[in-house]
């Protein structure tokens, strides 16, 4: 199970972390929620490009990845791994579907707590409501150019799973850009998302579990 939540990303420590730098306080946390949730709501699919970069502790080198993200209301991603492997994470509902070259695996999140709020937070990131996941606090911060909502494990399944998640937008825009999360042993692993856009028709054959 690991392996599928390595893939999956992000948080942050509220009181003995230092203020990222180039970044302050959002002031009024309410207003950004008004704003993330009023842009979100005419967004009903998303698609970007994205390059992973994977830090682990017991290799040298930091394993690089591209592919393809597409999300679509309600409840639905899908992950494609294009290079320097073929990989595919699907997302849908209660249903997660993992593939690889060997094989397929098939996860029903209701049968597990950790995996319903895995789900939950890539969702959650991708439309906006970060701040209404009871699983995590959230500390807003802003610069010039962006937005970084730091979350923080607040119950006893995510504490076991991650340090810190980092959700990166862009203040214009409001997309999310970067995605980063760390893990309890220090690996870390960033997606970077580019050439973003909203509302392209997606098949609905894109997100089915099987």
């Amino acid at each position: 199970m690991h392996k599928y939540l390595t893939i999956v990303f992000f948080l942050l420590s509220f009181a003995a972390i230092a203020q990222p730098k180039g970044y302050s306080l959002v002031k009024n946390t309410a207003a950004l929620q008004q704003a993330i949730n009023i842009n979100n709501a005419r967004i009903q699919t998303i698609t970007s490009d994205f390059v992973q970069v994977k830090n682990m502790a017991l290799l040298e080198e930091k394993i690089k990845s591209k592919g393809r993200f597409y999300y679509k209301k309600e409840n639905k991603v899908r992950i494609e791994y294009a290079s320097p492997f073929t990989y595919l994470l699907v997302m849908n509902g209660n249903q997660i579907v993992v593939k690889d070259e060997q094989k397929t695996s098939k996860i029903n999140t209701k049968n597990s707590k950790a995996m319903q709020s895995v789900n939950r937070i890539m969702v959650d990131c991708m439309s906006g409501a970060v701040f209404q996941n009871k699983d995590f606090n959230v500390i807003a911060y802003e610069s010039n150019a962006g937005y970084l909502l730091s979350m923080q494990p607040a119950t006893d399944a995510m504490k076991k799973m991650f340090k810190q998640i980092d959700v990166y937008m862009n203040k214009k825009t409001m997309d999310v850009d970067r995605l980063s999360m760390t893990e309890l042993g220090g690996d870390y692993t960033d997606m970077h998302f580019t050439n973003t856009k909203h509302n392209a028709p997606l098949d609905e054959v894109l997100f089915k579990a099987k």
